[in-house]
C-alpha cells in the first residue's frame, strides 16, 4: 500500500521553529511519508542575522529526515506563500504553531489560521500548541 501524504511544518524566526520541526517529524515517520519545513522569512531581515538559525533548522530538519524549504513573503501575504508552496508541493497536511494574535490583532487584521482554511481546503491543517513542553508520542495509525 502507498502513501500518499506529505507533510509541510510552516516556521518563522520566532522560538519554538525546532519544536515544530521534531513535531513534524513525528508526525511524518508515524504516516511514513515525506517532510517539508517552510521557513517564511521576513523581509528587511539580513542574511547575517538569519544565518544562525537557518543552521540551526537545517540541523534539526537533517536529524528528522525533512527537506528545508527557505522564503520570503515578498509581494504575498504570508496564508498565501504558505498556500502556494503547499500547492507547488502536493502537501496534504500543513502543521503550523499557534498565533501569537491577541484577540483584538485577529479582529483588526484577520485570523492567520481562518486565511489559510480558505486557501488550502484541500488539505489537513494542524495547529500546534507553542506552549506545550513535551514531544508528541507516535500513536499507531490502524490502516
Amino acid at each position: 500500500m502507498t502513501n500518499d501524504e506529505k507533510l509541510m511544518v510552516c516556521i518563522s524566526c520566532g522560538p519554538n521553529g525546532e519544536k515544530l520541526i521534531e513535531r513534524g517529524g513525528q508526525l511524518a515517520e508515524v504516516l511514513e511519508s515525506p517532510l517539508y519545513v517552510l521557513a517564511v522569512i521576513p523581509s528587511g531581515k539580513s542574511d547575517i542575522e538569519l544565518q544562525p538559525r537557518i543552521a540551526s533548522w537545517q540541523a534539526k530538519c537533517s536529524e528528522q529526515g525533512a527537506t528545508l524549504l527557505v522564503k520570503q513573503p515578498d509581494h504575498l501575504k504570508i496564508p498565501d506563500l504558505i498556500a502556494k508552496t503547499a500547492k507547488d508541493h502536493g502537501i496534504t497536511q500543513l502543521i503550523i504553531g499557534q498565533c501569537g494574535q491577541t484577540r483584538w490583532q485577529e479582529i483588526m487584521q484577520g485570523s492567520i489560521v481562518n486565511e489559510l482554511l480558505k486557501k488550502v481546503e484541500e488539505i489537513d491543517l494542524h495547529v500546534v500548541s507553542v506552549e506545550r513542553n513535551d514531544v508528541l508520542t507516535p500513536v499507531s495509525v490502524g490502516v
